[in-house]
C-alpha cells in the first residue's frame, strides 16, 4: 500500500469517525430536548397531560410518539382539590362534570445530522398526527385524501429551530344544523438556541361557518400575522412587534326559523368589516411591562357606511415578576380551569385568590394602568369618540396593609370621556321610537335637559361628557358627585 493510499485511508477514517461522533452528539441533544419539553408541560397548564410516550432511538434517527390529553382530566375530583359532598352532586348546587379529555396522538420521525434529511442541520424532524381506523374514517369525511396535519422542523446545531406547520382544506357539516369550511392554514415559526427571540408567520386564506337552523353566518377573508418577539420573559410576556391584516369579515342573519314550530326571527343588519389591520408592540423596563395596540378599518352595518374605525388601547407599568407568579399559579389551578365542581371549586378558587392576594396587592406599587385610549368610529364626516383608562396611583408600603377594597377605593383611578354627534342622538332617538321621528327640537330639548342635570355638555355639533375617580371621589364633568353611603 503506497503512503498517499495510507494518508487517505486516515483521513477517510477520521472523517466518519467525525461524522459519527458528530450524529451521536445530535441524537443526544435531540433526545435531552425532548425529555426536557415533555417533562415540564404537565407542570406548565393543568388542561395537558402526557398519558403514553416512547422514544426508539438508532444512530441515524429516532421516531419519538406522544399522546396528549387536553382538558379536564375524565375524574372531576382532581387530586390536591377539597373532596366534594355526595349531598352536593345529587341537588340544586351541583355543578356540570367538564366535557370528556380529547386524546391526541403524534409521532415525530427524527433524522440525526449534520447531514440530516439533506441539509446542515442537528436533525430534522417530520411531524404527523396519528389516527386510529375510526379517527381515519372521519378525517376523510373532513379533509378527504389529504394529510390532515403536517409538520416540518429543522433543528440547528446552537438548538434554535425552524418549523413550518400545515393544516389541509377542509369542511364539515352537520346536516340541517352547522356547516364549517376553511382553506387551509400555514403557521411558520423561529426560535434561537438561546430560546430569547422567536419570530413567526400565520397564514389562514379564509373561513366560513354556519349556523343553518338560525340562519347565522360568518365569513372571514384572507388573514396574515407575522410577529418579531423577545421571549426571554416566557411567551406570556413576549415583547416585540407584530402586525396582522384580515381582509373581510361578514357576519348575516337571514332570519330563518329555529324549528318549525319557531316564530320567524327578524332579520339583523349585516356586519361587513374591510381591510382589518392591527398592530403591537411591547417592552419591557425595570422589570415593568408596557404594551399597545391598534386595530382599524371600514365596514357597514346594514345600509350604513362606515367610513372608519380605530381602536387603541394600552397596559403600562405591569409588574413582571408579579403577573407572571400571578399567570403560571391560574393556569396550573384545576379549579381556575374549571376542572373542580360545585362546592369544591368555589373553596379551591377562595384558597387560591387568598394565596395570591399578597402578590396582586404589591403589583399595585408600581401605578399599573390599563384602557382604551382611543375608540373612534366615522360615519358621513362625523365622528363619535371615546377613551377609559383604570389605573392604581400613589400606593405606599402603608396602603399594602389595607383590605383589597379599601385599597381599590383610596388610590383606584378611573377616567372616561366621550364625544357623540347630536346627529346621532337624532337618529338613536328615532330608531327607539319606530317610525314616528322626533324632530330637532324635541332631540335638542332632551340634550338641553341632560346638560341642566350635569351629564353631559353641547359643544357645536357635538355633545360631550366626562367621569373621573380618584382619591375616592367621583365628580361627572369635574363636578363632585356624592357616593352612596355605606
Amino acid at each position: 500500500m503506497s503512503k498517499k493510499k495510507t494518508v487517505l485511508g486516515v483521513l477517510a477514517a477520521a472523517i466518519a469517525l467525525a461524522y459519527a461522533g458528530s450524529t451521536w452528539w445530535a441524537g443526544n441533544k435531540v433526545k435531552s430536548v425532548y425529555d426536557s419539553a415533555f417533562a415540564q408541560l404537565p407542570q406548565q397548564s393543568a388542561l395537558v397531560r402526557v398519558t403514553e410516550r416512547s422514544y426508539e432511538r438508532g444512530f441515524l434517527g429516532a421516531v419519538s410518539t406522544v399522546t396528549l390529553e387536553l382538558g379536564c382530566p375524565a375524574d372531576a375530583a382532581v387530586a390536591g382539590a377539597p373532596p366534594a359532598d355526595t349531598e352536593e352532586e345529587d341537588g340544586e348546587d351541583a355543578a356540570p362534570t367538564p366535557s370528556r379529555p380529547l386524546r391526541l396522538s403524534f409521532r415525530d420521525t427524527i433524522r440525526h445530522g449534520p447531514l440530516a434529511g439533506g441539509s446542515l442541520a442537528a436533525a430534522t424532524i417530520d411531524s404527523e398526527l396519528l389516527l386510529d381506523i375510526k379517527g381515519q374514517a372521519e378525517a376523510r369525511k373532513v379533509f378527504g385524501d389529504a394529510r390532515p396535519f403536517g409538520a416540518h422542523t429543522r433543528v440547528g446545531f446552537d438548538g434554535g429551530y425552524a418549523s413550518e406547520i400545515t393544516l389541509a382544506p377542509g369542511q364539515f357539516a352537520d346536516e340541517g344544523k352547522t356547516r364549517v369550511s376553511w382553506q387551509g392554514a400555514q403557521l411558520r415559526v423561529r426560535v434561537d438556541g438561546a430560546r430569547t427571540e422567536a419570530h413567526y408567520e400565520l397564514a389562514l386564506p379564509g373561513f366560513e361557518a354556519a349556523d343553518l337552523r338560525n340562519g347565522v353566518n360568518l365569513k372571514m377573508g384572507k388573514l396574515g400575522a407575522r410577529a418579531d418577539l423577545d421571549i426571554r420573559h416566557g411567551w406570556m410576556l413576549a415583547t416585540g412587534k407584530s402586525a396582522g391584516r384580515l381582509d373581510a369579515l361578514e357576519f348575516t342573519v337571514t332570519g330563518k326559523k329555529a324549528d318549525a314550530d319557531a316564530a320567524l326571527a327578524k332579520p339583523f343588519p349585516a356586519i361587513v368589516l374591510q381591510g382589518l389591520d392591527a398592530a403591537s408592540d411591547a417592552t419591557i423596563e425595570n422589570g415593568l411591562y408596557t404594551g399597545t395596540a391598534t386595530f382599524k378599518g371600514t365596514g357597514s352595518v346594514g345600509a350604513t357606511r362606515i367610513d372608519g374605525f380605530e381602536m387603541a388601547s394600552s397596559t403600562r407599568r405591569i409588574d413582571v415578576a408579579g403577573y407572571r407568579k400571578l399567570a403560571e399559579a391560574w393556569t396550573r389551578s384545576a379549579a381556575a380551569n374549571g376542572c373542580v365542581r360545585g362546592k369544591a371549586s368555589q373553596a379551591a378558587l377562595r384558597a387560591l385568590a387568598d394565596q395570591l392576594a399578597p402578590d396582586l396587592k404589591a403589583m399595585a406599587k408600581p401605578g399599573p394602568e390599563v384602557g382604551l385610549d382611543r375608540l373612534l368610529v366615522e360615519i358621513d364626516g362625523q365622528r363619535a369618540e371615546f377613551s377609559y383608562s383604570v389605573a392604581m396611583a400613589g400606593v405606599t408600603d402603608e396602603d399594602l396593609q389595607l383590605p383589597g377594597n379599601a385599597l381599590l377605593l383610596k388610590r383606584g383611578v378611573l377616567k372616561a370621556n366621550g364625544r357623540l354627534p347630536v346627529k346621532w342622538i337624532e337618529k338613536i332617538a328615532e330608531s327607539a321610537s319606530g317610525s314616528q321621528a322626533p324632530s330637532p327640537e324635541v332631540a335638542a330639548l332632551m340634550i338641553e335637559q341632560f346638560e341642566q342635570q350635569g351629564y353631559l355638555k353641547r359643544a357645536g355639533d357635538d355633545v360631550t361628557s366626562q367621569v373621573e375617580f380618584s382619591g375616592g371621589q367621583l365628580k361627572l364633568i369635574g363636578k363632585p358627585v356624592e357616593l352612596p353611603a355605606k
